[in-house]
C-alpha cells in the first residue's frame, strides 16, 4: 500500500479501476447482447491502460494495482462473452 493512502477499498479511484472493464461488459451485455459483449475488451482495456498510465505517473500505485485487476477480469469476462459468442 502507498505511505499516503488509506485502505484500497476507501479509495473511489481504486474502484474506478477496478470496476470500469466490468462495467463496460455489462452495459453492453444488458443493452446489446452478452454474444457481442467480448468486443468490451478493447474499450475497456484501452481505457483502463489510460487509467493505469495515469495512476503511475501521480504515483497512486494502489489504484494502478486494481486498475491492472480490472483489466483482467474484462478480459475473463470478454473471454465468457466470446465462448457464447464463438463456442
Amino acid at each position: 500500500m502507498d505511505s499516503d493512502e488509506g485502505p484500497w477499498f476507501l479509495d473511489p479511484l481504486s474502484w474506478l479501476g477496478l470496476s470500469q472493464g466490468a462495467l463496460i461488459w455489462l452495459a453492453m451485455s444488458l443493452y446489446i447482447s452478452p454474444e457481442i459483449a467480448w468486443i468490451s475488451f478493447a474499450c475497456g482495456g484501452l481505457i483502463g491502460f489510460f487509467i493505469w498510465l495515469t495512476a503511475l505517473g501521480y504515483q497512486r500505485f494502489t489504484v494502478a494495482r486494481f486498475t491492472l485487476y480490472g483489466i483482467a477480469l474484462n478480459g475473463i469476462l470478454s473471454l465468457i462473452s466470446g465462448w457464447l459468442a464463438f463456442g
